[in-house]
């Protein structure tokens, strides 16, 4: 089975958002995914989810590929197993989807929410121990933007030592596919953005996101969208996130259809006291020019 739905927020008569959700049963392995999502009348994303969350623990146990879909997903609303809400912030209202996943001795929510200002909050919220031993949930991003429709988009980074190159003060193009690893020294993000109508969305890292490690060694990954790598979270496995494969180092991604994997490393104690703890991870995705 699986669950689908389309939303028009905050009204038809004030249509902010615009977008399709759907949470599919296995094999899919991705969350809710997100598609054909617009804002204020322009595209965002093609489609947007969570397809791999790895698990390593500091010692004998694991590592595991966690299935985020209709089948470890828990009945949340009645029988529907995704609710939808309207949430508010410091005055801020945002359109929320979420559900909630039992897998093993984990729960598990994952959350979107879609922001009146066009900010999107992607999230990860874990409890619970597999085994009792510190370990980190390794969460797997996948944003396939289309700003402003597809073939147009570049993407930049930002570090607080780059000098002015054009863009702005700490912002650089980055010319090819590759993979990149988090700096909070320089306070590194990210962007992508519409060659024609410069608009685009800042890229910010959680404050629980954490860095790579010698498991999971990358951050960001910049690739030029490709039907075939759309594996609907059967990429990679336990012990490889697999997405050093689809990188093409001589592959120009300016003015392409850009897809972007963000990971966040999302650590839990095992002590008796932080077992039952919630913990949250993901990036900040904050337009600008809209």
């Amino acid at each position: 089975m699986s669950e689908s739905g389309s939303i028009v927020w905050p009204s038809q008569n004030w249509p902010l958002w615009r977008l399709n959700w759907s949470l599919a049963n296995s094999p899919d392995a991705e969350g809710i995914t997100v598609t054909s999502a617009y804002y204020n009348g322009h595209e965002v994303f093609y489609k947007a989810s969570l397809p791999s969350l790895r698990v390593q623990y500091d010692h004998n146990c694991g590592p595991y590929k966690d299935p985020l879909n209709y089948d470890t997903a828990q009945p949340i609303n009645g029988s529907s197993r995704v609710k939808t809400y309207t949430v508010t912030s410091g005055g801020l209202a945002g359109l929320a989807i979420e559900a909630f996943y039992r897998i093993g001795q984990y729960r598990l929510t994952q959350r979107w929410t879609f922001w009146m200002d066009g900010r999107i909050s992607p999230r990860l919220y874990s409890a619970g121990l597999q085994c009792l031993d510190d370990h980190r949930h390794h969460a797997y991003w996948r944003f396939d933007f289309d700003i402003d429709g597809a073939g147009n988009d570049m993407a930049f980074e930002y570090n607080t030592t780059t000098p002015n190159t054009g863009w702005g003060p700490g912002w650089h193009v980055k010319q090819y596919e590759m993979s990149r690893v988090k700096n909070p020294p320089t306070a590194r993000s990210w962007a992508v953005m519409d060659r024609s109508t410069l608009r685009g969305y800042h890229i910010i890292p959680g404050a629980n996101d954490g860095v790579a490690d010698a498991f999971s060694n990358r951050d960001i990954w910049f690739m030029q969208y490709r039907g075939n790598e759309d594996r609907h979270g059967q990429q990679g496995g336990a012990g490889d996130d697999g997405l050093a494969t689809y990188l093409d180092p001589g592959q120009t991604i300016v003015g392409t259809d850009l897809v972007i994997w963000y990971c966040s490393h999302l650590g839990h104690r095992a002590e008796a006291a932080h077992a039952d703890e919630v913990h949250s991870c993901g990036p900040n995705l904050v337009p600008f020019r809209w």
